[in-house]
């Protein structure tokens, strides 16, 4: 159940009276349900080691080090609108990708796209005008695939197109890739061979049938040898493996890459510019302990806990060590 309501909180009650102590390590849990907050109202509560790794990681994103090139795809514009205005103010170079990608080409060059809705256009073009302010950001992968059909990829069925050389307002059947060509071009090769921090949310065709650009997309990543190469979201990881397993198996033991649990944490986090204000961490921050909250709740007639001190959170060094979240973190300038 979602936090917030009477049996909300009843339940949130049951749940704290099995236990002493409340430790939350479900980072891709972002949204406020009974299970992440109510506890933390009962018992005292504290960040798992996999939620401060995640954190720890998370950081790399909004504090980068630069230049951070950040690459978003998905079937929806709409949805993502508000991390792709973040990332558009924090990465020094933004790739897109899927829908996402064809949407803004829609928006930008007055192409006709089968099977891209109104919606998303309109919600690229509002983020085109946020681009202006921003013009060298935008990483255009300058070759797409056009297929005629969506259940497979047949040859003669599809074909590949220079965005460049193509009439605006051009009428497209499904545009379902990018081309490997695109990652091949100079200018995209040495943004992304230069990047020091590169952080994916991308699946760039529509898998399984058209997957030469998410395997070219990690291809080239994986060149990258200095870079800190942070990826989330289940389709990212999942298409990761399964197109490129001898590469996928070697970066989950190399400290230069880091996958993520939660791909829609992540983005909410980036949106919000902080993952203190998702509210099952900030529920863990606040968690001020009282006495009448630590040392003498009863169950079954018997104290829970003995006497305890309250546990309080030292605000002054931003942080606290014994919530295993330290928020000195995200105080980077």
């Amino acid at each position: 159940e979602e936090s917030g309501d009477d049996e909300t909180e009843k339940f949130g009650k049951e749940l704290a009276s099995l236990a002493d102590i409340y430790i939350n390590d479900a980072f891709g849990s972002w949204q406020p349900h009974a299970s992440t907050i109510e506890p933390t109202k009962h018992l005292p509560s504290y960040a798992g080691f996999l939620m401060q790794k995640e954190i720890e990681n998370l950081d790399r994103v909004l504090n980068p080090e630069r230049p951070l090139l950040a690459v978003v795809a998905g079937s929806k514009f709409d949805t993502k609108i508000g991390p792709l205005t973040a990332l558009l103010n924090k990465a020094d170079y933004l790739v897109l990708g899927g829908v996402i990608y064809n949407a803004y080409l829609a928006a930008k060059y007055g192409f006709k796209i089968k099977g891209i809705e109104e919606d998303d256009v309109k919600a690229a073009e509002n983020f085109l005008k946020q681009t202006g302010k921003y013009p060298e950001k935008i990483v255009e992968l300058p070759y797409i695939i056009e297929s005629d059909i969506l259940e497979e990829k047949i040859e003669k069925k599809y074909r590949v197109h220079n965005i460049y050389t193509t009439d605006k307002g051009n009428n497209f059947n499904y545009i379902l890739d990018i081309s490997p060509k695109s990652f091949a071009t100079a200018a995209v090769r040495d943004i992304f061979n230069n990047s020091k921090t590169i952080f994916v949310n991308a699946v760039m065709g529509f898998t399984p049938n058209f997957a030469e650009g998410t395997i070219a997309l990690n291809t080239l990543i994986n060149e990258n040898k200095e870079a800190a190469k942070l990826f989330g979201g289940g389709d990212t990881l999942q298409d990761f493996k399964t197109f490129l397993p001898e590469i996928y198996n070697k970066a989950l033991q190399d400290d230069k890459y880091y996958f993520f649990t939660g791909g829609g944490t992540i983005l909410k986090a980036i949106e919000a510019g902080s993952p203190f204000g998702l509210e099952p961490i900030k529920a863990i921050l606040n968690c001020t302990l009282t006495e009448k909250r630590a040392g003498y709740e009863r169950r079954n007639g018997e104290d829970r806990r003995k006497e305890q001190k309250p546990v309080k959170f030292d605000r002054r060094r931003g942080g606290d060590r014994r919530s295993g979240i330290d928020r000195r973190q995200s105080n980077k300038n």
